[in-house]
């Protein structure tokens, strides 16, 4: 076999040995990753590279190297939920940065959080003042989580004591002209609605709608396919 065929073959071990580890590790956001778990992350993407290209490194080493770190990973990850203290030294703490419109220098300095990232993280949340911040705390992620003062938040329905109704999620019944028949059942509702609902807004054919959703509400949002809505404004023009 040639050296060629060789990674071709590792390469393709290697997505599924990665995807399986991957499922195993479970959802985290980007931007909900500690220090941690994007060094890890860095370390099991190398395993996998390894695993496709050196040639001289038996697969099953290399997978056996890569399960090693994903079961250790979760190992951790799990004793992070039951222990606190863990949980300090594998995630860190959350940080004050500012109090009452005071900026902690020895907080900034520990952490070597310099000033032109916390006005930058204050400016990505409309603050251009940092006497404004009631209480700004820097997470173990990097992100800042910032409490203007009373002052200076924005108006709410509750703030000016406005009654509200209940408006839930609205419910995707139709995705790139599939029909998800699981949402209609959960929502008590059948194909034949669906089609005449559509069909009151001109739409005979289901492959039309990009995305169909149900709000609290019972109103139907329909939005057809971009073809389909350039045709419609010829028609208008013509």
């Amino acid at each position: 076999m040639t050296d060629l065929a060789t990674i071709i073959l590792r390469s393709i071990a290697a997505f599924f040995v990665l995807l399986f580890v991957c499922r195993l590790m479970g959802k985290k956001l980007i931007s909900q990753l500690t220090f941690f778990d994007f060094a890890t992350g860095i370390t099991i993407g190398a395993l996998a590279a390894a695993m496709s290209i050196r040639v001289g490194v038996p697969v099953l080493h290399a997978a056996t190297g890569l399960i090693v770190w994903t079961v250790l990973t979760i190992l951790i990850d799990m004793t992070v939920l039951k222990s606190l203290p863990v949980r300090k030294i594998i995630d860190g703490e959350s940080t004050v940065i500012i109090q009452n419109g005071k900026l902690l220098e020895r907080n900034m300095i520990r952490n070597r959080y310099n000033l032109d990232d916390l006005m930058q993280q204050l400016r990505e949340r409309n603050i251009f003042d940092p006497s404004q911040v009631e209480f700004a705390v820097l997470e173990p992620n990097g992100e800042l989580s910032v409490l203007p003062k009373t002052q200076y938040q924005t108006l709410t329905a509750k703030t000016l004591n406005l009654s509200t109704s209940y408006q839930g999620m609205i419910t995707a019944l139709v995705k790139d002209g599939k029909i998800l028949d699981q949402n209609l059942l959960q929502n008590h509702l059948t194909r034949e609605w669906l089609f005449a609902e559509l069909k009151r807004r001109g739409i005979d054919d289901v492959t039309r709608v990009f995305y169909a959703a149900l709000d609290t509400s019972g109103n139907l949002f329909v939005d057809v396919k971009r073809e389909d809505e350039l045709n419609y404004v010829q028609e208008v023009e013509d």
